[in-house]
């Protein structure tokens, strides 16, 4: 089978599967003039692939437990390599979304602030800005005084 019929089965890109093969998750064999030949354990490699994709994991993070997604299908859920980058990263993904509720917060307060709904005033609000690289650098911020010059 072609790369483009792999393509359409699985949803993935050419691009995509030339990449999985080009990175080693998956092997085409070549006829004669060149051409990628792909078999059904191919397509069902590159769903599988295609998922964990989906899931958040890097091509890299892929080839760490690939052996266990090749094989038969029900090792992927008891193959502890798959369990262990699981929990890796949803790890991760825990830790990003604290990062993201702490940030919205910090947005929270700022706005109740400067609508006059909270007792915290604008300039104290802004106080905590300090530690904000962004707020730093922004030419109107005080603590960005002659980082900038003036355009005309």
């Amino acid at each position: 089978m072609k790369i483009g019929d792999v393509a359409k089965r699985t949803g993935a890109s050419v691009r995509s599967i030339r990449h999985y093969e080009k990175v080693g998750l998956i092997r085409a064999t070549r006829e004669e003039n060149g051409y990628r030949d792909f078999d059904e354990a191919d397509v069902l490699l590159v769903r599988r692939i295609g998922r964990m994709i989906r899931l958040g994991f890097t091509t890299e993070e892929i080839a760490t437990f690939l052996n266990c997604i090749v094989d038969d299908p029900a090792t992927v859920t008891t193959c502890p390599k798959v369990a262990a980058a699981h929990r890796l990263k949803l790890a991760a993904i825990e830790r990003q979304m604290a990062d993201l509720e702490t940030r919205r917060q910090k947005l929270l307060i700022t706005l109740k602030a400067a609508s006059g709904q909270d007792d915290t005033s604008v300039p104290e609000t802004l106080a905590h800005a300090e530690t904000n690289p962004i707020a730093l650098a922004h030419p109107r911020h005080p603590g960005a005084r002659g980082l900038f010059r003036r355009r005309g």
